[in-house]
């Protein structure tokens, strides 16, 4: 080739626009486990590839369901961007919510967070590499299960206080997020606060996030924001990528 061919085809090559690589999606799918001899039904999210090697089990919030979309399939997809396998359990299959909530039903989906857990840890998931988030009532299932019996390493309560259930003493010392929305009117703030006392008082870790003027329900941004919080808690915890 020519001299000045050369010059052509190399300015053909600073002048053409590189194409973004497109980012490989997860892979999920609807699978049952067991807890306590019952099916438990979830979805089981993952990246395409090894990823973090850590694994989060999310608990809904009181009347929800799981599906492959909406904002609690959205949050799944991105901790499973971020390189983290996520079950979504119906953690009321193992007892239907009758909204009295005795104690052996707390027991019970408690149980369940602890049982997916163990799920991913018998598939060859480090237990410290574990960690539990939970919204509303998910989030006392969640942070109180992850401070009783469970392998859990970490755990994140989100828009949860004790008017959702009065918490245990807990068994177990793990570093736990609290994120609550500023005008919560469904989980009151001081009743956060009130939460976040006792667990300091009985020495557990918390760190304190507040999504600005955001209500119980959520808005897409907010969402986003919750992720940013909750992506660099596990981070730092669970998610610490190998050196």
């Amino acid at each position: 080739m020519h001299r000045r061919s050369l010059l052509a085809a190399a300015a053909a090559c600073l002048t053409t626009p590189v194409r973004a690589q497109e980012p490989v999606e997860p892979i999920w799918e609807g699978m049952t486990f067991q807890s306590h001899g019952k099916p438990i039904r979830a979805i089981h999210y993952r990246p395409r590839d090894a990823g973090r090697g850590s694994a989060i089990v999310m608990m809904h919030g009181a009347g929800s369901r799981i599906a492959s979309r909406g904002p609690w399939h959205d949050l799944a997809i991105r901790f499973a961007r971020d390189g983290y396998q996520v079950l979504t359990p119906l953690y009321t299959d193992a007892f239907p919510d009758d909204g009295i909530r005795p104690p052996a039903m707390m027991e019970a989906w408690r149980d369940v967070g602890e049982h997916a857990i163990d799920w991913f840890i018998d598939r060859g998931v480090n237990r410290r590499r574990t960690a539990m988030f939970g919204y509303s009532l998910g989030s006392y299932v969640a942070v109180d299960g992850a401070l009783g019996n469970s392998r859990a390493a970490a755990a994140i309560g989100l828009a949860g206080g004790v008017d959702v259930y009065t918490p245990r003493v807990p068994r177990r010392r793990v570093p736990v997020l609290m994120i609550r929305a500023e005008n919560d009117t469904h989980v009151l703030p001081r009743n956060t606060a009130a939460w976040i006392d006792f667990l300091r008082e009985h020495e557990i870790p918390v760190r304190v996030e507040v999504i600005a003027g955001a209500g119980h329900l959520f808005q897409p941004p907010e969402w986003v924001e919750i992720f940013n919080h909750a992506s660099a808690f596990y981070g730092g915890n669970i998610g610490r990528l190998p050196q």
